[in-house]
Order: C-alpha cells, then sequence, then structure tokens
C-alpha cells in the first residue's frame, strides 16, 4: 500500500516538473535541480516491501521509480504513449490522444482525450471488449460520464469516459494481479 501510494504521491509532485519541459529541447539550470528534489522528495517517500528506498529518476517528462518489489514508470504530456507491453487485448481508441500513461509491477494506466461521445465511447467499448472475450462486471451511466469494468481470469480493467470542452476524457486501469 505505502508503494501504490507513494507512486501516487509522485504522479502529484512531478506533474509541474514534468510539463515544464514539454516542447522545449534543453532544460534549464533550474529546470534540472527542481528534477532532483522532487527525485529525493519522492524517493523518501516510496520504500519498497523491505523497507528500502526506492530509485527515482525525473527526465524527458518521464518518472521511474525502481524498487525491489519492480519498476513503475509514468510519462505525461508529449513523452506520453502506450506503454510497449500494454495488453493486446484490451482496445484503446485509434486515434486518441494519450495525456498520461504508467507501468507498475502490477498493471497499467492510460489517459487520452478521444473526439468521441461519452456514450458512442462506451457502445465500441463494450463490443471490442467483449469481442477480446472480456467479460463486463459493471457500468453506470451518470449522463455526461460513464464508466465501464471488465474481468478475464485475474484481470480487471476500468474504463472511465468523462465529457470536457470539446472532447471525452478516457481513463484505463488495467490489474494484472
Amino acid at each position: 500500500m505505502k508503494y501504490v501510494s507513494g507512486v501516487i504521491l509522485g504522479v502529484l509532485a512531478c506533474s509541474a516538473v514534468l510539463v515544464s519541459g514539454c516542447g522545449r529541447a534543453k532544460k534549464t539550470i533550474s529546470e534540472k535541480i527542481s528534477e532532483k528534489i522532487a527525485e529525493k522528495a519522492i524517493a523518501m517517500n516510496i520504500k519498497d516491501s523491505q523497507g528500502k528506498d526506492a530509485k527515482v529518476d525525473i527526465s524527458d517528462g518521464k518518472l521511474t521509480i525502481k524498487t525491489k518489489d519492480g519498476e513503475t514508470a509514468i510519462a505525461s504530456g508529449e513523452g506520453a504513449s502506450i506503454p510497449e507491453n500494454f495488453p493486446k487485448d484490451v482496445y484503446v481508441v485509434k486515434g486518441a490522444k494519450i495525456q498520461m500513461s504508467m507501468k507498475t509491477p502490477d498493471g497499467y494506466a492510460l489517459s487520452m482525450k478521444v473526439d468521441q461521445t461519452a456514450a458512442k465511447l462506451a457502445a465500441t467499448f463494450e463490443a471490442e471488449m467483449k469481442a477480446q472475450g472480456w467479460e463486463q462486471e459493471s457500468s453506470f451511466d451518470g449522463g455526461g460520464s460513464r464508466s465501464l469494468a471488465y474481468k478475464k481470469g485475474e484481470r480487471q480493467v476500468a474504463i472511465v469516459m468523462s465529457k470536457s470542452d470539446e472532447t471525452t476524457e478516457v481513463m484505463i486501469t488495467v490489474a494484472e494481479k
């Protein structure tokens, strides 16, 4: 639990650092110092299962946290993309703008913006996930937002869609254990 809450703390603490470097090729000295300070602060708050500090690296719009329990990699902004080993049987909307991606020892998270309504997206996710053998466990329609939950073997997927300006924000969370 300390590991997961530490990762969440890391995401929040580093958002400003990650975003500040987007769109520029070179970092200023203050950005480099900010990265190092954030790395130390995060490492002090994250321990592995044996109580040892994490190794933290913030660079190129990415945050990587390594412990004996595994590695967590988080990317946001222009550095965000679908993680290399993201499950092929989990539907990701074609043409979506990936805002954030995260890979942890226990699964994945993707945040994206899509130029479709939540209702249309929900229908597409339902069809695509069923076609890949996922069993739908729940569905919620809150008007401008929708959520879906699926299970396949030991794995679970949660999908949350909510309207934002002219687009819909989608968060996909995959729990592998």
